[in-house]
């Protein structure tokens, strides 16, 4: 079967992304990627640059949810507490789905060697932080969750969720249901 451009690009992101998760960053190379395409390594170079460019495209990738959330809450108005609720529950949605791509959180002290990638991560991670920021900040001066702490304080430790419990459901082989986790243990901390 013949895949066109776009078609073949998506595939070899998408086994990348399987590589990365299954053998790692060094185990991820353009060979291993060719082999599972059961395509020839000249053919992958004629998509991408090589590895790093792919990465790149990972990270894209990665990135592409973050702007459908935002844009889910925004476009449906959903404000403080419940875009608190809804911020968590589509990203434990998105990590039970697709636990690989949890891959790239755990991957940023690997990618530091490219700077420009190291960037990408960190304006990734900083853009979902300011975005729960923003949230958490509506739903106190909504006085929808009693937190005297600050506003910082309660953003790290939704933040910290997110993060701690992911790493942690990857630790377990993936073991238990994260987005049940993940969701409980928001509730339980705004609650009101």
């Amino acid at each position: 079967m013949k895949f066109d451009i776009v078609q073949r690009k998506e595939s070899i992101i998408i086994t990348a992304i399987e590589v990365l998760y299954e053998v790692g960053i060094n185990g991820m190379t353009i060979k291993e990627i060719a082999t599972r395409q059961n395509i020839s390594e000249p053919a992958i170079y004629r998509h991408f640059n090589g590895k790093k460019e792919i990465i790149k495209e990972i990270f894209r990738r990665y990135s592409i949810y973050d702007e459908v959330i935002k844009n889910t809450i925004v476009d449906n108005k959903i404000e403080g507490k419940e875009a608190i609720k809804y911020f968590c529950k589509a990203y434990a949605e998105y990590y039970q789905n697709y636990p690989e791509i949890t891959t790239i959180m755990f991957s940023f002290d690997t990618f530091k060697y490219f700077e420009d990638i190291n960037q990408k991560m960190k304006n990734i991670m900083e853009d979902r932080y300011n975005l729960l920021f923003s949230f958490v900040s509506k739903a106190i001066e909504k006085e929808e969750i009693p937190f005297n702490k600050g506003v910082e304080v309660l953003t790290d430790s939704i933040f910290s969720i997110l993060w701690g419990t992911t790493f942690l459901w990857r630790m377990k082989n993936c073991s238990f249901n994260v987005k049940q986790r993940i969701i409980l243990a928001v509730d339980n901390i705004i609650k009101f």
